[in-house]
């Protein structure tokens, strides 16, 4: 789940994968904790006020199976924690949840509102349940580690937890990273908040409006937040190869080539007396501000200890960089503020048109076809954002990571047929009525959709002002 070494095999030189793994499950596991048993304890009163005993009993098999399910998924969940990886979906794992998601859609539509609501609620009952087995074997697991180590490198890890990862390999690679402890509370949290947008907006007795802004701001929230973020650096092919994982096109690779650049330098903004500043690659004529992911927690650790600077310090070493510290003013900082700016801008716009929306006009109630848009929305919004910040922000790298085979569908062709397709229900439901009123009828779920993608593109446009490098030309 790391990064692909650059030759076939490796063996670890100096530091150490997953420091700090230990104390990033107990934030985990109590955010799975908290998530399962508030699903659990809707979806169960729901159940309860049906006074139906077989629905009570299929709830007890699902929660005692998913359960189970849970105690064995949290073996993967704690190796990626000791790797400090990516949580990667298996190929069964996709096919489970696919189908498990079709199982809802296709029960929803043939029941009456009453039975589907019920079976909506025995639907959230699994999931529930594996966020509590998950939960409870994390916490367990992480009590007995905790044990074994002693106390005070225990006190050493809770200190520094904010600290960078630096490793080094046999092949003269140096990976940096976050801390587990720092990095993967953020990916699992994410997982969570975009489960609890859908239980939001199919579970809650609250008002349309507010369970659509909820439902799509929890989604895109850990859409957006599902990832990790590691520099390789490449000593002898002056290399730096910066990488953020992500779903649907939130995902990015940047292969930077170090050649043409010979400082590293750290620009502070002297009208906001040092308080915002961006670390920059400099050389004759160009230079490549880093992305704020990256910098803003390396600047947290100089506020201690202005030799404390990993990040920078590695990079510096191993490509022989010379270090500059300078002041500029807004003017001379136009360059990366402009971009930035316009960026957070544009975010700002496009999720006060969609709250708008989603506030002023009607909005459907019904739930297949919303929950198919929900999904399109997830895929979609990622791809405009991208394409809305590189109209905004010019000088905003492109990313390298490989497009997929022409040969399959890509995120945005899927997430744009499902859009179409969770319209056309919208429209076959009153298929022979006059043309007025179909335009009527299916009006609610367009707005929907429109206002869930202008608050998904403008969070994703918000996390991708952090995340993307900016280059600019010094003639």
């Amino acid at each position: 789940m790391q990064v692909s070494p650059s030759h076939s095999q490796r063996q670890l030189v100096s530091g150490k994968v997953g420091w700090g793994w230990r104390q990033a499950t107990y934030p985990i596991s109590a955010n799975f904790g908290i998530a399962g048993i508030l699903m659990l304890l809707v979806a169960i009163s729901k159940l309860v006020r049906t006074n139906e005993p077989s629905f009570l009993a299929i709830a007890g098999l699902l929660l005692l199976a998913g359960f189970l399910v849970g105690i064995y998924a949290a073996k993967s969940v704690v190796e990626v924690c000791r790797q400090n990886a990516d949580y990667e979906f298996s190929q069964c794992q996709c096919l489970v949840i696919t189908s498990y998601w079709l199982v809802l859609l296709v029960a929803s539509s043939n029941y009456s509102v009453t039975v589907g609501q019920s079976f909506v609620a025995i639907w959230w009952v699994l999931p529930a349940a594996i966020f509590t087995g998950i939960s409870s074997a994390m916490m367990l697991r992480s009590t007995k580690s905790k044990l074994a180590v002693a106390n005070n490198l225990q006190a050493l890890e809770v200190t520094n937890a904010e600290s960078l990862n630096v490793v080094t390999y046999s092949d003269q690679t140096v990976l940096i990273s976050p801390s587990s402890l720092a990095q993967q509370p953020r990916q699992f949290n994410s997982l969570v908040l975009i489960l609890l947008g859908l239980f939001f907006w199919t579970m809650l007795d609250f008002p349309s409006w507010v369970r659509a802004i909820a439902a799509i701001v929890c989604t895109m929230t850990g859409l957006t937040g599902f990832f990790t973020w590691y520099a390789q650096l490449r000593s002898t092919e002056k290399i730096l190869h910066l990488s953020f994982s992500g779903l649907w096109g939130v995902a990015a690779e940047y292969v930077i080539d170090l050649r043409p650049f010979s400082r590293l330098s750290v620009v502070k903004l002297q009208e906001a007396n040092g308080e915002l500043s961006w670390m920059q690659l400099t050389g004759g004529n160009s230079e490549i501000t880093l992305p704020l992911a990256m910098t803003m927690l390396t600047g947290q650790i100089k506020e201690e200890s202005s030799e404390n600077d990993p990040l920078g310090q590695t990079l510096r070493e191993e490509f022989h960089l010379a270090k500059q510290e300078t002041e500029s003013d807004s003017l001379g900082l136009a360059h990366v503020l402009l971009p930035q700016g316009a960026g957070i801008l544009a975010g700002t716009a496009f999720t006060i048109i969609g709250s708008l929306i989603l506030l002023i006009f009607p909005i459907t109630t019904q739930l297949v076809g919303s929950v198919i848009a929900w999904l399109g929305v997830c895929i979609v919004s990622p791809v405009i954002a991208r394409f809305v910040l590189k109209l905004v922000a010019t000088n905003s790298l492109q990313s390298d990571r490989p497009n997929y085979p022409h040969n399959q569908l890509q995120p945005w062709e899927i997430g744009t047929a499902i859009l179409l397709i969770s319209a056309f229900l919208a429209t076959q439901t009153i298929s022979k009525t006059s043309t007025l009123v179909t335009l009527n009828q299916s009006l609610p779920l367009l707005t929907l959709i429109c206002g869930w993608l202008g608050i998904g593109v403008g969070i994703c446009i918000f996390a991708f002002v952090r995340r993307t490098p900016l280059w600019n030309n010094n003639y």
